[in-house]
Parts: structure tokens; C-alpha cells; sequence
């Protein structure tokens, strides 16, 4: 009788070069479509993709395994550098995935890492509400809610 291999969950936050965009971008776009549909369109997918070809945004895919899969997407992240009149920001745009638990503190880790090497001063992170709560955890502070009215034409 043949036994199941357990896969010891592990999953790497892989920051995508703009040079690389182009090869790893299939493994990210659906999930950055979905949560742009999600919020609104603002934006489509081939926006964020030219932005990110032009590094005037970044890309952070999660990749690894799980108990049950191995080389899987878990997440995807999107950011920008803002530069404000008085410091600069890392903007987190879009924060998607699956599984946050098996790779949120290292994407909240890496993102701080490339914020503080990049001279900004802040983060700042648009989110749905369930990260809210979570992100006490890493010393953030509701500050702001962003809330949203369409107009009528």
C-alpha cells in the first residue's frame, strides 16, 4: 500500500524584476483581475502590467506548497513607490490570494524590507476589511477608511 507523502507547507514571496515580468506575469494576472474586478475596474489588468514593465510599480507573487499541492500561486501583491512633497510611501494596490496564513508575515516582512531600501517613509495599504484586523499584528493603524460612491451620469 502506497502512502500519501505529506508536503510540509512552505511559501516564498518572489519579487518579480521588471525584466521578468513579461515570463511570470501568467501567474499572476488572473488574481490581479480578479481583485481589480473586485474593486471597481479602476484599472485593467494590462495597466497594472505596462506599469510594472515601466517598474513604476512592483510585483510580489507568493509561490510554494501547501499540505496538499506543491508549486502553487498563494498570492499576489502590487505596489508602488509614491513620492509625496514630504517622504515617500509604499503603496500596497492589491493584496489577493489564498492561504494568507502561510505567507502573510513574510510578504508584510519583504515589502517593509523594500520600502525602507527605497527611502520611504510610510506604508499605506488599501485593503478590504478583513485585513484590518490582521494587521494590528504587524503595528498598523486604521488611520482612514476609503470608501467609494458612483456617480450617476
Amino acid at each position: 500500500m502506497k502512502q500519501n507523502k505529506k508536503i510540509k507547507p512552505l511559501v516564498s514571496v518572489v519579487t518579480v524584476e521588471p525584466r521578468h515580468v513579461e515570463r511570470f506575469w501568467p501567474l499572476a494576472e488572473f488574481m490581479v483581475t480578479e481583485a481589480l474586478n473586485y474593486s471597481g475596474k479602476y484599472a485593467d489588468s494590462k495597466h497594472i502590467y505596462d506599469y510594472l514593465l515601466k517598474d513604476l510599480m512592483q510585483c510580489w507573487i507568493m509561490f510554494g506548497s501547501d499540505e496538499e499541492e506543491e508549486n502553487k500561486v498563494f498570492g499576489v501583491g502590487i505596489t508602488r513607490v509614491s513620492e509625496m512633497p514630504n517622504f515617500n510611501q509604499l503603496e500596497v494596490v492589491i493584496c489577493t490570494g489564498k492561504r494568507r496564513d502561510l505567507w502573510e508575515d513574510q510578504f508584510v516582512d519583504t515589502i517593509t524590507k523594500f520600502a525602507k531600501s527605497n527611502g520611504c517613509k510610510r506604508l499605506s495599504l488599501w485593503a478590504r476589511p478583513g485585513w484590518e484586523k490582521v494587521s494590528k499584528k504587524w503595528g498598523w493603524q486604521k488611520k482612514h477608511v476609503q470608501l467609494e460612491k458612483w456617480l450617476d451620469k
